[in-house]
């Protein structure tokens, strides 16, 4: 089943390391990293609980605002997120990790203060766009420290761990979110969490930085590739957030910005490759056959992830009569299944170096699961419903092992590059998913609803203007209604389950390449100050052990 290669051209770990390459001491025993690691996990969770939150507020932010354009509510997030990507990945490179993540924190925190206290929905648009700045470019710079500490071979296991803090926030989100909708507003909860984020950043994540003063530093920054991403990006999002609900798919509005938007794309990657005197994607890393199909299978994997999530909560609520904190924890299935098959895929890939098996394993889940999810109706039970999230569930978490497929090919020391690089994919995937499958069933509920209802509603506000109202419909009208969006819905599965096919489809082109044991000799933890050990824990003997400067659980000694 395991296909290995031992092409000399990519960085394997039977290779000798390079100048900048360095075997790791055991960082990931000591506590400093455990505190580093628990400062990222909190920006993790940070960005997770807000972005999960925003599916079961919908239906509630749409009534109390009286906004029309609710497919912006996530997508301004997810636009924002993923074109700003790789700049906070360029800036990361230039002025060190721990600045630029405190700032994102901040810029997070801005962003909730304004949502929180919007009175409509223009502003409640634009601060979700300013948390999409701080919330993506916290996951990224999450993935670069990783990158920084943990050689790959071993990765797998902190990406499990950062991937179940993550699945936690997205569905423990919407139950938090729900109940503080219906109390008062869903960004409470952040400014809190910022606060707790912004203190552990601040306390524990003390890494190397690149030397330098900062007008050099500024003057080596990829703007024009950054601005070239950033505006090509955000054409095609709104190309693809106007169509089928505000304009017709097939009209200008549309077409127009997305065209522009991908041969923007097209444009950057020219630039970047032939022109850019400090490239933001360098072209070791987008040249790389085996790289570029884990981008691929990664932006197909992203779509279907955020398609779902986004989505499912609004099924129980417009088919099940479901509030907005049940439909969080009718959701609670599909991250107790991806939280465990997430660490699991990481163990594994730890222990035995493989990583096509566990993507095999992964898209086939996610294809019987999405195929599953077709047959949907009004009187499924919920048990049912139950069996077919952890399905889906599962396979969504065994695909973390993507980032091997795109990481095994490369250097370790274009790790920072080409992870900010599957960070922007991801994201930008994320903004498709919740892009087309509102257009989706937006266009569809259009068709579907009874003219009685199509008549009260402006077409932009249809998705989550009708939910609240379906509870007051007499029997009839409300069962109308109901079968519409789960024939709307069905539509999305479809969708769905193509492109996991298509997923599905790139695994028997993956070569399972040996992980490499080492990481970049650039970046790392700063060494413990000479002669003061760093105090770890508590001595059987003494009741205090202490830890050397090498960072090692082994090297314990007693004070007496």
């Amino acid at each position: 089943m395991h296909q290995t290669t031992n092409d000399p051209n990519v960085n394997d770990s039977t290779r000798a390391p390079n100048a900048d390459d360095v075997l790791p001491l055991e960082a990931q025993s000591s506590l400093r990293f455990w505190l580093v690691f628990t400062a990222l996990c909190f920006c993790v969770l940070l960005s997770a609980l807000d972005l999960g939150g925003v599916s079961t507020a919908a239906p509630t932010i749409v009534a109390d605002l009286h906004g029309t354009d609710f497919s912006w509510v996530g997508s301004a997030y997810t636009l924002s997120s993923a074109a700003c990507l790789p700049f906070a990945g360029n800036l990361a490179q230039m002025f060190g990790r721990r600045p630029v993540t405190l700032i994102l924190v901040l810029i997070f925190a801005i962003g909730s203060a304004v949502s929180g206290s919007s009175k409509s929905m223009t502003t409640l648009i634009i601060g979700r766009a300013i948390q999409g700045v701080g919330g993506g470019g916290l996951q990224t710079l999450v993935y670069i420290v990783t990158a920084d500490l943990v050689p790959l071979r071993k990765r797998g296991i902190f990406t499990g761990i950062t991937g179940l803090v993550w699945t936690l926030g997205t569905v423990v989100g919407p139950v938090i979110s729900g109940s503080l909708t219906e109390k008062a507003s869903g960004d409470d909860m952040n400014l809190p969490l910022c606060a707790l984020a912004f203190a552990t950043v601040a306390l524990f994540l003390h890494l190397e930085k690149p030397e330098g003063d900062i007008r050099s530093k500024i003057t080596k920054i990829d703007w024009i590739g950054n601005i070239l991403i950033i505006a090509s990006s955000t054409s095609c999002m709104l190309g693809l957030t106007w169509g089928g609900g505000r304009f017709p798919w097939s009209s200008a509005q549309v077409l127009a910005p997305v065209i522009i938007g991908v041969i923007g794309l097209g444009v950057t990657l020219v630039y970047e490759i032939h022109f850019a005197p400090k490239p933001t994607i360098p072209k070791i890393v987008i040249s790389n056959p085996g790289s570029l199909l884990g981008y691929f299978a990664a932006f197909i994997h992203g779509v279907i992830t955020l398609g779902v999530a986004f989505y499912l909560p609004t099924w129980f609520q417009s088919v099940r009569d479901a509030t907005p904190i049940q439909s969080g924890l009718y959701f609670l299935p599909m991250a107790a299944s991806i939280s465990p098959a997430a660490i699991v895929q990481g163990l594994l890939i730890a222990k035995l170096g493989h990583y096509r098996l566990t993507n095999l394993i992964g898209w086939s889940a996610v294809l019987l699961g999405l195929g599953l999810f077709i047959t949907l109706d009004r009187n499924t039970s919920l048990g049912v419903i139950v069996v077919f999230q952890i399905i889906q569930g599962v396979g969504m978490g065994l695909l973390y092992a993507l980032t091997f497929v795109v990481l095994a090919p490369l250097p370790v020391s274009e790790n920072a590059s080409a992870v900010s690089l599957l960070s922007f994919v991801r994201a930008f995937s994320q903004s498709w998913g919740v892009a087309i499958a509102g257009s989706v069933i937006s266009s569809k509920l259009a068709s579907t609803l009874p003219s009685s209802i199509l008549e009260q509603f402006d077409r932009a506000n249809l998705v989550y203007g009708v939910i609240p109202e379906i509870a007051g419909m007499p029997e009839p009208l409300q069962d109308q209604v109901k079968d519409a969006y789960v024939e709307s819905m069905r539509v999305i599965w479809i969708v769905m389950t193509v492109l996991a096919a298509v997923g599905f489809l790139t695994v028997f082109f993956v070569k399972d390449i040996p992980l490499s044991r080492t990481v970049d000799g650039k970046w790392g933890l700063k060494p413990a100050e000479k002669g003061k050990p760093e105090k770890t824990g508590m001595d059987e003997t003494s009741g205090e052990i202490f830890l050397f400067p090498s960072g090692t659980l082994k090297e314990l000694v007693h004070r007496h």
